[in-house]
């Protein structure tokens, strides 16, 4: 179809070039033409010929692929127009996204190395002083002085409140969420650069890609917030959600999943492909993103136990040396430190969220393959690159049918 109407624009463009020298024998033979069809004539050839050459070219480097052009299946996608060229402000804009995409990168990755310094520069400080404490408070019981008492005092209140402080914000949790935050941006700037390379033909209808990727953008910012206040991630929810990795897309079509037209489609997608997809995606939801939740809330709770317990027992340490009982506020403030530095080593708030953001990998993938679903066929993406993707996103062998295994009782193989 594109040979015949790059050979047409050929043919017209030829004609209008022999035209040219009849145009100058007319001249001499004082006919007049007016200089202004002149020069629209002149513009049509120039239209004519660059359209031409265009759509020549495009034939070229497609027969070389091995692909055969077709326009009409790429324009309905809305990624070209209908000579097959980009289209210039989508282009432009996912351009942007890309760029504004990078600079999260940075800020979310300075930020982790900012957030886990603050995490070591507690627990020093916190160490340091919780020792002090309990030294100073040995010392008074062995000598009593007011001096010793009150610096044991100070010492230990210092600490409690410091403890108090990181068990409210999680620094080693917050370091662990900008970490994941940096590398979720990394996937969807090269998602977005990967897409803009591919064939057009193969990639999601051009509206729908956009707002996804928009959507993901805004998802992340929400759920990996930058500042510390007053938009901040609950440490300890009542319910654990898998985190949001993407957003949603409007679909105003009804689902439909079992048609003659997405049977023998060229898409890539068969009635096969489309099973095979949705027994993964209800593996994945019953049991890969149930599992890591049900972590995540075990991690959650001794997380809980652990930054109750360190500045309590500081507190109680403070108001019994108060009462005046310095040596057995000394083994209580010892006690608090051991039950911090535990959570220190454990770091069970960023464990907590590693496996967080392991449910919420796992159904994202189940998302995205419910959402592709629930489009028509020639909007989705290529079938093939579509299962190919999801295999690899799983750890699972693309080229192996089906692609998990029917004894697995696990859809992802990657955690």
């Amino acid at each position: 179809m594109a040979t015949t109407r790059a050979l047409s624009s050929i043919s017209i463009a030829e004609g209008l070039s022999l035209s040219l020298p009849l145009f100058a024998s007319q001249k001499k033979s004082n006919i007049k033409i007016g200089s202004k069809g002149v020069t629209s004539r002149k513009h049509e050839r120039a239209v004519m010929v660059k359209a031409a050459l265009s759509s020549i070219s495009k034939v070229k480097e497609a027969e070389k692929g091995g692909i055969h052009w077709d326009t009409a299946i790429d324009f309905c996608k809305g990624w070209t127009d209908g000579n097959g060229m980009p289209v210039p402000l989508l282009q432009k804009r996912l351009e942007t996204l890309s760029v504004l995409v990078l600079d999260r990168v940075e800020m979310h990755s300075i930020l982790a190395v900012q957030r886990d310094n603050w995490n070591r520069l507690f627990h020093t400080t916190i160490t340091l002083a919780s020792v002090s404490a309990a030294a100073a408070a040995a010392a008074n019981a062995a000598v009593p002085t007011l001096g010793l008492r009150v610096v044991s005092i100070i010492l230990g209140a210092g600490a409690a409140m410091l403890m108090a402080l990181v068990s409210k914000f999680q620094p080693s949790q917050l370091a662990e969420e900008q970490r994941h935050a940096a590398r979720f941006f990394k996937r969807l700037g090269a998602d977005i650069e990967s897409t803009l390379n591919v064939d057009p033909r193969l990639r999601e209808d051009a509206s729908c890609y956009w707002e996804r990727s928009v959507g993901t953008l805004h998802a992340l910012d929400q759920g990996f917030p930058l500042p510390l206040t007053p938009i901040v991630v609950e440490k300890f929810p009542k319910r654990v959600r898998p985190s949001k990795l993407s957003g949603e897309i409007s679909i105003p079509q009804p689902e439909c999943l079992s048609s003659e037209r997405q049977i023998s489609s060229a898409n890539g997608w068969t009635s096969c492909r489309m099973e095979e997809l949705q027994r993964t995606a209800q593996l994945l939801r019953t049991s890969d993103v149930k599992e890591y939740v049900d972590l995540a809330e075990k991690a959650k709770f001794i997380n809980l136990v652990l930054a109750i317990s360190s500045p309590l027992l500081a507190t109680a340490a403070v108001i019994v040396n108060m009462a005046g009982c310095p040596s057995v506020a000394a083994a209580v403030g010892v006690g608090s430190l051991f039950f911090h530095t535990l959570s220190h080593a454990l770091q069970m708030g960023a464990v907590y969220e590693v496996y967080r953001n392991c449910a919420g990998y796992y159904n994202d993938v189940v998302e995205s393959i419910d959402e592709n679903l629930k489009l028509p066929v020639e909007r989705r993406e290529d079938g093939a690159i579509f299962a190919h993707k999801v295999a690899l996103l799983l750890a699972r062998n693309p080229s192996s049918t089906p692609m998990v295994p029917g004894d697995d009782k696990k859809a992802g193989a990657l955690f």
